[in-house]
């Protein structure tokens, strides 16, 4: 019973230790720590309203809009500069 009471107490200082070292990462650096998350926020924003644009986009009949030249350019632009791998992949994104 007393081994039992151990293990859970050094289990509960583990689990407490690793709670404080992004804490402690955190405030050794501030701007870091910033810049990740605001990229982050940024790249689960881009996912989302990618999501919610396509399928959007789905239900409209297909029309040359501005941004359907625009995306056609840059991609025409990125196939001379990038390998077919990456460019397949940015396709994918873009649907």
């Amino acid at each position: 019973m007393v081994a039992q009471s151990n293990r859970m107490n050094e289990q509960f200082r583990a689990g407490m230790e690793a709670m404080q070292q992004p804490a402690e990462l955190v405030k050794e650096y501030p701007l870091a720590s910033m810049l990740l998350m605001f990229g982050m926020g940024l790249g689960v924003g881009v996912v989302v309203s990618q999501a919610i644009c396509g399928s959007l986009m789905e239900s409209e009949p297909e029309v040359n809009s501005m941004t359907d030249k625009v995306r056609r350019q840059v991609y025409d632009a990125l196939s001379h500069v990038i390998s077919p791998s990456m460019l397949k992949q940015i396709q994918s994104y873009t649907g």
